[in-house]
């Protein structure tokens, strides 16, 4: 009798969906495992059933919808370059993987592509969510009827499937901590904040003041300033809170607006006298680390964000497949001039 995925999968310790990537060269899988997996299936001789499993999914073929927020930010912008990756692999087994870019975070926009790829026939949906109570409760809706897997930013309580992204909370707690560091544990700091309806913006501020009430008295918080992921807006704040409060030591952006800050530093001749922590590792900040503009980078794995997040839907839509926890979390990355 042929061996099946299942054995395989148990044989090996994985699920069967990685035992599907692996024997299949799909998706994000650990070198080590994927061999492993390939001896396994190579000793108990198994065979896939390509022709069949084509054939199957061209009669009733897989159809997902990806909804990618802010894509018009550097960070948002290279987890949209890794879904369309992620998509393309998936087309070559007969799968449609619709990719929706979006500017901004507009939950009614959200709403409304929701409602386009419903009448496209997806039978499961990724999306950045917006935080706001209409899209919270849509994604309740769908997931009684259909997996919607969340990433980069989240709603918890919405009933979703699964969450890809890192902790945010933790994000900030840790920037707190790199901040007292550089201030040797005194000084004040400016938070620049992000999108007011983007959880993932929210819970990095609310780590970064959790962690400094906590554990950190000598920092001397400033009230968090909204960019809106606006560069030049970032770089006005910055300038601003400089002027208005000269003794000021550290700055936190937890969201796109980087370079604005970095602009605003440089301008104002506080480049290595005013602390930066900012967030993502892109081409550009990597190279203000290394002019050292910007102390520390929070990175947050943009490949697993793009890919993952597929990768599950399909999963479950072919194996029915559930993770085996509701948040797969991205490893946070530290960044500074020595390792950038």
């Amino acid at each position: 009798m042929a061996v099946t995925l299942a054995e395989i999968a148990a044989l090996a310790g994985v699920s069967r969906g990685t035992v599907d990537r692996a024997l299949n060269d799909r998706g994000r899988v650990d070198p080590k495992v994927a061999a492993r997996v390939r001896r396994i299936a190579a000793e108990r001789g198994y065979r896939p059933n390509r022709a069949g499993r084509m054939l199957a999914r061209a009669k009733n073929p897989i159809r997902i919808g990806v909804i990618v927020q802010s894509v018009e930010t550097m960070f948002m912008h290279t987890v949209f370059e890794e879904i369309e990756r992620a998509s393309a692999h998936f087309t070559t087994t007969g799968a449609e993987v619709l990719v929706r870019p979006l500017e901004g975070v507009d939950a009614q926009q959200q709403l409304d592509v929701i409602d386009e790829l419903l009448e496209a026939g997806v039978q499961g949906i990724a999306l950045s969510p917006a935080e706001d109570e209409r899209v919270r409760a849509r994604i309740q809706e769908l997931s009684e009827r259909m997996p919607v897997v969340t990433f980069n930013s989240d709603l918890p309580d919405s009933g979703r499937l699964c969450y890809v992204g890192v902790d945010n909370f933790a994000c900030g707690r840790m920037s707190a901590g790199l901040m007292d560091l550089l201030l040797a544990g005194h000084g004040e700091v400016l938070l620049v904040a992000g999108q007011e309806n983007n959880w993932s913006h929210q819970q990095r501020v609310d780590g970064f003041q959790a962690e400094a009430a906590a554990n950190f008295p000598g920092l001397s918080l400033l009230p968090p300033q909204t960019c809106g992921d606006d560069q030049q807006l970032a770089h006005d704040i910055v300038c601003r809170a400089v002027k208005e409060y000269p003794s000021l030591r550290g700055v936190y952006v937890s969201v796109n607006g980087q370079l604005g800050a970095c602009d605003a530093l440089r301008e104002l001749g506080l480049q290595g006298k005013v602390h930066l922590i900012c967030h993502d590792l892109i081409p550009a900040n990597a190279e203000n680390v290394r002019r050292g503009l910007i102390d520390f980078l929070i990175d947050q794995d943009a490949a697993l964000q793009g890919a993952r997040p597929i990768e599950l839907l399909m999963d479950y839509l072919l194996a029915g497949e559930k993770p085996e926890t509701d948040r797969i979390l991205a490893c946070i990355d530290i960044r500074n001039r020595y390792n950038v």
